[in-house]
C-alpha cells in the first residue's frame, strides 16, 4: 500500500481551504496551519466574475473559475449564489467599450434599458438609463465558503491547526521537508504556501523573490434592511450586494475591482461616511445605517496577476487577488500539481501565471 503524501498548507483562508479540500479528496494527508489573523477572505466583496480583466489569458482563467464553481457545487453544498450582475459603472463611449470587449469574447452579457432594470431591481431607488446585465456571474460568502471547504476537508481526513504562525521552512539535501513554527517543526512531503500578504516575507527566508503590492481595502456592511437587492450592482456610486442577513455590503472605494491605491484615500471614518453617503444616494427611500467596517490587505503580486506553482523542491506557492473568483479552480489545479506535477490539464491554465516570472 502506497503511503499518502503528507501536505502542509500554510494559510487557512479561501485558497488554502479550496486546496485542502481537493488534496484530501485526492487522498493526501493534509494539515492546514492557520495563523487565525485577519485575512483578505474576511473582507472580500465576494463577487465571482470575469467582467473585469486585463489580458486574454486572465479572462479565460476567470471564465474557467466560474465553471469550476458549478462543478464544485455538484460535489458539495457551498454558499455560492448565481445572482447575476448589473453594471453601469461607466457612461458613453466607456460603457460601449466595456460591453463590446466582453461581447466580442463571447461573455454572457446584454444591454438592458431603464424599464427592464426596474423590473429586475424594483427596490432600487436610482435607476440608470441602461446597464450591462451579466447573466452568468455570482456571489459567494467567502468566510463561510472557506469554513465549509475546511470542514469538508476534515471529513475526508484533513486536520486544521489554528493559531500557528509559520516562520520558515525546514530543508534537507536541498528539499523543503517541513515548516518551522514557534511551537516546533511540522514535517511534510510537500508544503503549500497560501498565506496571502504573508507570502513574500515567508518565501524570502529561502531567498525566493515574489514581490507583492500593498493594496488595502475597506469594506462596509449596513444594518439589515427589508428591501431586496437581487443582483450584484456595479454602479457609478460603487459596488453593492446584499448579504444573506439582509445587510448591504460596499467597498469604500469606487471602482473597487480596479482600485490600485497603496493607502486608503482618507481616515477610515471619513472613507466610511463617504461610502455611506453614496450608498444612501443610490437608495434614497431606504434608511441605511452602517453596522461594521473591515480592513484587509489584498494579496496582489507585483504585476497584478496570480502567482501559482512550485518555487523549490517540495515547496509550492499560490497567491492572488480575485481569490474568490478563482478559488474553486485553483483548488483543483493546485492539488493536481502538488501530488503529481504539472500536466496537460493544469499547464494551459497556469503557464502564464508561474511565480518564476519574478526571478
Amino acid at each position: 500500500m502506497t503511503a499518502k503524501q503528507k501536505v502542509v498548507i500554510v494559510g487557512g483562508s479561501l485558497i488554502g481551504a479550496c486546496s485542502a479540500f481537493e488534496l484530501a479528496a485526492k487522498g493526501a494527508d493534509v494539515l492546514v496551519l492557520d495563523a487565525s489573523s485577519a485575512s483578505a477572505t474576511d473582507a472580500s466583496f465576494g463577487w465571482i466574475n470575469a467582467s473585469f480583466f486585463e489580458t486574454p489569458e486572465y479572462f479565460a482563467l476567470r471564465v474557467e473559475g466560474i465553471a469550476a464553481y458549478h462543478r464544485l457545487q455538484k460535489r458539495l453544498s457551498i454558499p455560492v449564489t448565481w445572482c447575476g450582475g448589473l453594471c453601469w459603472e461607466f457612461e458613453g463611449t466607456a460603457f460601449e467599450a466595456q460591453y463590446n470587449a466582453l461581447h466580442a469574447q463571447g461573455y454572457p452579457c446584454k444591454i438592458i434599458e431603464r424599464d427592464a432594470i426596474g423590473v429586475l431591481e424594483p427596490d432600487l431607488g436610482k435607476i440608470p438609463d441602461r446597464a450591462i446585465h451579466f447573466t452568468a456571474e455570482g456571489s459567494a460568502e467567502p468566510t463561510m465558503l472557506a469554513e465549509r471547504l475546511l470542514s469538508a476537508a476534515v471529513s475526508l481526513g484533513a486536520r486544521v491547526a489554528r493559531g500557528f504562525h509559520v516562520t520558515g521552512f525546514v530543508q534537507k539535501a536541498g528539499r523543503v521537508v517541513g515548516v518551522q513554527t514557534s511551537e516546533g517543526v511540522f514535517e511534510a512531503d510537500q508544503v503549500l504556501v497560501a498565506a496571502g500578504i504573508g507570502t513574500q516575507q515567508l518565501l524570502a527566508t529561502l531567498n525566493i523573490k515574489l514581490p507583492m503590492l500593498h493594496r488595502p481595502a475597506l469594506v462596509l456592511r449596513t444594518k439589515p434592511i427589508a428591501a431586496k437587492i437581487s443582483h450584484i450592482l456595479a454602479t457609478d456610486f460603487g459596488e453593492v450586494r446584499q448579504l444573506p442577513d439582509g445587510s448591504l455590503m460596499t467597498p469604500a472605494s469606487i471602482g473597487h475591482q480596479a482600485d490600485a491605491s497603496e493607502v486608503l484615500s482618507a481616515h477610515p471614518d471619513v472613507a466610511a461616511e463617504k461610502a455611506m453617503t453614496r450608498l444612501r444616494a443610490l437608495f434614497p427611500q431606504i434608511g441605511l445605517d452602517m453596522a461594521a467596517m473591515q480592513l484587509a490587505n489584498r494579496p496582489v503580486p507585483k504585476d497584478g496577476f496570480p502567482a501559482v506553482g512550485a518555487v523549490a523542491d517540495g515547496l509550492y506557492v499560490a497567491t492572488m487577488h480575485s481569490g474568490v473568483t478563482l478559488g474553486a479552480l485553483m483548488g483543483d489545479l493546485i492539488a493536481q500539481e502538488i501530488l503529481a506535477g504539472p500536466n496537460d490539464q493544469t499547464t494551459p491554465w497556469l503557464s502564464a501565471f508561474r511565480p518564476q516570472r519574478f526571478s
